[in-house]
């Protein structure tokens, strides 16, 4: 995906080995300041093989953080670049999934359906399940968007293109439909009255991510700032043809 941007390939590779790294040592991060009672000892945080354990939201937070800089420093377009990456952390979800499912590390409540897991005396709904069908639901439909959302008339509206990030958004609304479902079959961790936090999360990502899509459709802009803005966007079309 790189490559069709015409991004630098050496700064590609420095940027995805940088971003694995960023992901272990915040992830590790993370879940040591949530176990601290079980890590211990400063041997076993950094005995990550015999110690193992990751916390795998703050690592990809701190890594989207770190791309976002990245991206910047090296004068690529913020939206193409989180477009590229929603699609690569959607595949890696997928198969984390699948891991996950075969490790069977995360059940949900108890219930009278589900999977009775190694260890356990009741079934619990299996929320790995949940999470595989997520990922590949979300990655089929986001690689999609990405590639066709020029096509869409309702995103592309009066403007003469049609902005990048819908992908990056589509991710952030099924981010949201994932707490959402989280809420009711997940280990309910703290509540806002009677409702769980992870519904409460998923309903405000849900909202904010069609308050930001309904701003990215295309809306002809007839001020002097809207004009220079798709002189500059015609100008930068004509370069990328002329060095194709």
């Amino acid at each position: 995906m790189g490559r069709d941007e015409h991004w630098e390939e050496i700064a590609l590779f420095d940027g995805f080995f940088l971003s694995f790294i960023t992901f272990l040592i915040a992830g590790r991060a993370g879940y040591v300041l949530l176990h601290m009672s079980e890590v211990g000892t400063f041997y076993r945080i950094l005995a990550f093989l015999a110690y193992p354990g990751l916390n795998v939201t703050v690592g990809i937070v701190s890594t989207m953080i770190f791309v976002f800089l990245f991206a910047r420093s090296h004068g690529w377009h913020s939206w193409k670049v989180a477009d590229a990456y929603v699609v690569t952390l959607s595949l890696i979800l997928t198969i984390g999934g699948l891991g996950g499912l075969l490790n069977g590390s995360n059940p949900g409540r108890e219930s009278t359906w589900g999977l009775l897991y190694p260890g356990e005396t009741m079934a619990k709904i299996p929320v790995d399940v949940w999470i595989l069908l997520w990922s590949i639901i979300t990655f089929a439909i986001v690689s999609r968007v990405r590639k066709n959302f020029r096509f869409y008339s309702w995103y592309k509206g009066e403007a003469s293109m049609a902005q990048d990030g819908l992908a990056s958004l589509v991710f952030a609304l099924f981010v949201g439909i994932y707490y959402l479902v989280l809420g009711f079959i997940g280990q309910v961790i703290w509540k806002v009255g009677i409702v769980p936090g992870q519904f409460l999360i998923g309903t405000l990502i849900i909202i904010a991510s069609f308050i930001l899509i309904n701003r990215r459709v295309g809306r002809r802009d007839d001020s002097m700032w809207g004009k220079l803005k798709q002189a500059q966007i015609n100008f930068m079309q004509w370069l990328r043809k002329r060095r194709r």
